[in-house]
């Protein structure tokens, strides 16, 4: 399954970056969101871009998923969120490889963001791909999934506005 969309911020690309590059945006998304127990598995420049990898503990409901697929999910798990920014090929544009982790939840959440834009605006354009390995259950797996995609998209679009509006 694959989901893209585009969002607009009231700043230039380059700022964007800046922004998405800093650890004091992350640390400030966890604070509004009142999660403290999360922390970065890496920020730092390596020979590949920019990593940055977030790590945090979360418990994991079952309740709404068919009894043959509860054997795949812990009651708890580490969700690793993932960023390689690789150098800009050309003046401002930007893009990251991501992905996101489960645990051993064998669901693969991954894509590529993209920033555009000038100097008044910048456009992020996000494509995620959700998939399985596991035959039938997997597709299960990743229909629960994706309409969580959908939300995290939109929760990390009113966060990031809301952090670009008070901050730039």
């Amino acid at each position: 399954m694959k989901v893209m969309v585009d969002r607009q911020y009231p700043i230039s690309v380059n700022r964007l970056y800046e922004v998405l590059t800093s650890k004091a945006f992350y640390e400030t998304r966890y604070e509004w969101s009142k999660v403290d127990n999360y922390r970065f598995g890496a920020f730092e420049d390596t020979s590949r871009g920019m990593l940055i990898q977030l790590i945090q503990p979360i418990a994991i409901s079952t309740d709404k998923v068919p009894s043959m697929a509860r054997r795949f999910l812990p009651e708890s798990a580490d969700l690793l969120t993932e960023f390689l920014w690789t150098p800009p090929p050309i003046a401002g544009r930007y893009q990251a490889q991501y992905r996101f982790e489960l645990g051993n939840v064998p669901i693969k959440i991954g894509g590529v963001m993209v920033l555009t834009g000038d100097e008044n605006e910048a456009i992020q354009h996000t494509e995620v791909e959700i998939s399985s390995s596991v035959p039938l259950v997997g597709k299960k797996l990743v229909s629960l999934v994706a309409p969580k995609i959908d939300n995290a998209l939109a929760s990390d679009y009113r966060d990031t506005l809301r952090y670009v509006e008070t901050f730039c």
